[in-house]
């Protein structure tokens, strides 16, 4: 699989469907490569050699399936990814700082123990986070778990998002931020779920 460029440090392995398999973000550190997800297409893996450490953002299979076909150095996860994955590595529940690399927990709608990883305040990969769940047949959110997601998304100071499985990858904070404040404003009093039309 091509390996697509955003700037000199981060690039990705896009995302495929057949099988499912999630962007796979690169990160070139002078200390190694990080990889924040592995996708679950062993052609995303071509090329890819050596030693790494490695950021999930949840459980999903088409986000951790390669895992095993890595050398990985150091694994990052939240408590949820390791019960499904049955790995060790360092569990993260509060922001973790290596060097430029900023790996924090965000709630979301999508999977229980979602972790983003931002880079040099600039870029934050964010998986599949900014996405809902289905519910009896219909899209939603938890309103709470919304509210938070919103509230860390502001916190960060990059101003790009990456969101596995959108087109292109990239997306501005401020839109993405905005179109979630949108849903939430729909929220019905009593109701902690939030369902799309």
């Amino acid at each position: 699989m091509k390996e697509i460029k955003i700037n000199d440090k981060i690039s990705y392995i896009e995302c495929t469907e057949d099988p499912l398999s999630a962007d796979v973000g690169i990160i070139r550190e002078p200390d190694g490569i990080w990889l924040y997800d592995v996708g679950n297409d062993v052609r995303n893996l071509e090329g890819l050699d050596g030693t790494y450490n490695v950021v999930l953002s949840h459980f999903h299979l088409d986000h951790v399936g390669s895992l095993e076909k890595l050398n990985v150095q150091t694994l990052f996860l939240s408590k949820e990814t390791q019960k499904h994955v049955n790995l060790q590595g360092v569990i993260t529940e509060t922001d973790v700082y290596v060097g430029n690399l900023h790996i924090f927990p965000l709630r979301s709608s999508h999977a229980k123990g979602s972790l983003g990883l931002e880079v040099d305040e600039t870029y934050a990969f964010v998986g599949d986070a900014l996405y809902c769940k289905a519910k009896d047949g219909k899209y939603c959110y938890n309103a709470q778990l919304l509210r938070e997601e919103i509230d860390k998304l502001k916190s960060l100071k990059a101003p790009w998002l990456l969101a596995s499985h959108h087109p292109g990858l990239i997306r501005k904070k401020d839109e993405v931020i905005a179109e979630l404040e949108e849903i939430y404003a729909k929220r019905v009093q009593g109701s902690p779920v939030i369902f799309l039309s």
